[in-house]
């Protein structure tokens, strides 16, 4: 269906700017979601003005929007989809273009107008600090399994609650990240479902653009010097081990497909805020395959990654579900815009954190195999945890 421009009976002031569009639905039964591309200088803006109507499942049928995906909801995933009724681009703040689906009716754009401003704080409930204790010990537990020969690696997360500054502004939080990361993928998104959540993620889950189907395999961690560059950072078998097994699961995704038409470029050091880690890069040419839902298809096989998961997969899943008691929820999961503007784009949700009235929930994981050791795991959550830390506890 065509789109066009901002009808003229609503009043597009409010969307001059990502902090305008953002305060006026934050926590509204409207579900929006604003980001930007590693990479990039524009930063986009989408809202469901139609959040009654069913959601697609399969990729290619559903439409212009952005995915939001858990990290249970899998085999099939079961993402929601915030439908692009409005959509805004801005560059350096500045609105360059505001458009409507030229779906929407009269009723729709009328009862939007209304709810601009009006939030429903009881979305984002004020929440007890909750202790989250034990994860050395699950370390412990699963080094034991390892050793056994139950798991290859299983990958452990925790997370931490924190009171949030009473003169946070979420927005600024954005617009900081945007500017400490710039090869992460930043995002805010409210929804009535999963609530507040902001991140600064560095892993492709997958990436489609002009034909071109990208995924890649992202593991291993070190903290970097001041200064350091890339050339400097050495390995441990252990890590060079953990990323392996990581490309390894791509490249067995592939096969389930008998696909062999593929490029693979890495392993390669890669920086991601304060942060190194090993990458490498996995190419297919969609039209020289000719599999005309690739993108849907590799999307079942490669969600849960075992870079957030483990190997094999169902005995890690076990292993997760069985020690961490609690839920990851958005953690882990994955989500990004699909078909904009020629392109799809889809994250593993790392570095991310749930806002939840003045509570701010930080959550990290941690690959591990049989040589892992309890407290450098625990200091490693530690490191990726202040990817958001220094942005939201700025002096």
């Amino acid at each position: 269906m065509p789109l066009k421009t901002a009808k003229v009976n609503l009043e597009t002031k409010a969307f001059e700017t990502p902090s305008k569009l953002w305060h006026s639905l934050m926590g509204s039964l409207y579900p929006v979601a604003i980001w930007r591309l590693p990479n990039e200088s524009f930063v986009y803006g989408i809202s469901d003005l139609r959040p009654q109507i069913q959601k697609y499942q399969k990729l290619e049928d559903a439409g212009k929007g952005f995915y939001v995906n858990p990290f249970l909801k899998h085999h099939p995933s079961l993402p929601q989809l915030i439908k692009s009724d409005l959509m805004v681009k801005w560059h350096k703040k500045k609105c360059v273009q505001t458009i409507f689906d030229a779906r929407l009716n009269d009723q729709d754009i009328n009862n939007f107008q209304k709810a601009l401003g009006i939030t429903k704080q009881v979305l984002h409930q004020q929440k007890t600090l909750t202790p989250n204790n034990g994860f050395r010990s699950d370390v412990v537990k699963a080094v034991q399994s390892i050793k056994k020969g139950v798991l290859e690696k299983v990958v452990l997360s925790r997370f931490h609650d924190q009171t949030l500054p009473n003169d946070l502004d979420l927005m600024i939080a954005f617009e900081a990240a945007c500017e400490a990361y710039p090869n992460a993928f930043i995002y805010l998104i409210s929804t009535p479902n999963f609530g507040c959540w902001l991140g600064a993620t560095p892993e492709t889950l997958l990436e489609i653009n002009n034909n071109l189907f990208k995924t890649v395999s992202l593991a291993s961690t070190q903290k970097l010097r001041a200064n350091q560059t890339m050339n400097e950072v050495a390995w441990t078998q252990k890590e060079i081990e953990e990323q392996a097994m990581v490309s390894r699961y791509i490249i067995d995704c592939f096969k389930k497909i008998r696909l062999r038409e593929y490029r693979e470029n890495g392993p390669k050091t890669v920086r991601a805020g304060l942060m190194a880690h090993l990458k490498t890069i996995y190419e297919v040419d969609m039209e020289e395959v000719n599999i005309p839902e690739l993108a849907s298809t590799m999307l079942e096989l490669l969600n849960p990654t075992s870079a957030v998961c483990g190997m094999p997969l169902q005995p890690a899943l076990d292993f997760i579900k069985k020690h961490e008691k609690y839920d990851r929820e958005l953690y882990a999961g994955f989500l990004g815009p699909i078909n904009m503007d020629g392109y799809t784009h889809l994250f593993v949700n790392l570095r991310c954190m749930k806002i939840m009235g003045q509570t701010g929930r930080f959550y990290a994981g941690a690959g591990i195999t049989e040589n892992s050791n309890p407290e450098k795991e625990f200091e490693e959550t530690q490191l990726k945890m202040q990817t958001l830390k220094k942005i939201i506890f700025r002096p």
